[in-house]
């Protein structure tokens, strides 16, 4: 198996992130089979490994309910990622995804937006002073 491949689980989970990386010693869900220690195998590693295929998004029915966002997972912070990982996976390739991944992972982690919307994600403080209203802006 590729090394590119080995950190990436096939939901999307750069898996050096995984808290079961730390906590249980998981090798990733490729090495592992979707099997972490005693839980249960993953449904969503059994879905596509049973179609033949390397990551959710080459399946037809991507998205589905197996990649959902959960509220009480945000303990487990990569699965809130899943989506985005998958497609940037398909965007930029397996190879150049495994490029950026760290510096991508940091920015969502610790990023901020400067500010607002679709800006993009930054390390560095806000300037408090574009929150200022126009109006405050002109009576200083």
């Amino acid at each position: 198996m590729s090394v590119y491949y080995k950190n990436h689980a096939p939901c999307g989970i750069y898996c050096p992130n995984c808290p079961g990386v730390k906590t249980y010693g998981c090798k990733g869900c490729r090495e592992e089979k979707g099997q972490i220690k005693d839980f249960p195998v993953c449904k969503t590693y059994e879905c596509v490994t049973s179609k033949e295929l390397n990551f959710c998004y080459e399946c037809e029915d991507f998205p589905c309910e197996k990649l959902q966002p959960i509220v009480n997972f945000e303990i487990f912070l990569p699965h809130n990622s899943k989506i985005y990982n998958l497609l940037m996976i398909k965007k930029l390739g397996i190879v150049e995804w495994n490029r950026i991944v760290e510096e991508k992972t940091k920015l969502y982690y610790q990023g901020k937006k400067v500010r607002f919307g679709g800006d993009p994600l930054t390390l560095e403080k806000k300037n408090k002073e574009m929150y200022k209203k126009k109006k405050e802006k002109q009576q200083e």
